[in-house]
């Protein structure tokens, strides 16, 4: 599956070279904006693997754009821009899904920067996903943990006989044990 770029700029002339570019090189160009807050709705809408921007866009330039977009963590960015707009980007030069290129860029390196900002941002997704299953296990882990604790000293069970009456409580009600672990930790510290 190609790559899914929207591109925003005010000058029609460049989106279309960009355009053209992109696609010759297989990316998929699903929109195109002449307005920043066009360009907005669009990402909102298509939710695009990649914008490229142009600082001078329609209603809101692209450091303004730019900042929502990286903000709202919805895709990378890269901004095309010129050396004396540079001083607006120094913020945000430090995200690691933001680029910005002085134009005008080398082709090459444009089509590089886009593959690589999109690796990064596929990469950095997977790791927020990994995190939040291992913050999420390790919750739980916590939960069973204090529950079972709450058994051995209440009903005086062995650790394995307090696991035991939480997972046949959670089979026999057909819900999780965490569910089991907060009834039992309420019902003790409730």
């Amino acid at each position: 599956m190609s790559t899914r770029v929207i591109i925003g700029s005010s000058n029609e002339k460049i989106i279309k070279q960009l355009s053209l570019f992109l696609i010759e090189n297989g990316l998929s160009v699903i929109g195109e904006a002449t307005s920043g807050h066009d360009l907005l709705r669009k990402v909102h809408t298509v939710y695009p693997d990649l914008a490229i921007v142009d600082y001078k866009l329609k209603g809101m330039n692209g450091h303004e754009l730019s900042e929502i977009i990286i903000g709202e963590r919805l895709c990378p960015v890269i901004a095309l821009i010129s050396h004396g707009e540079m001083e607006h980007f120094i913020n945000l030069s430090q995200e690691p899904t933001f680029v910005p290129l002085i134009k005008p860029c080398n082709k090459q390196m444009l089509i590089g920067t886009v593959d690589l900002l999109v690796k990064t941002s596929k990469s950095i997704e997977m790791l927020e996903k990994q995190l939040n299953h291992l913050k999420t296990k390790t919750n739980a882990e916590v939960l069973i943990a204090k529950a079972k604790q709450l058994l051995i000293e209440n009903m005086n069970l062995t650790e394995e006989e307090a696991h035991r009456r939480i997972q046949k409580q959670s089979m026999d009600k057909g819900i999780s044990k965490i569910k089991i672990a907060e009834a039992i930790i309420l019902m003790y510290e409730g």
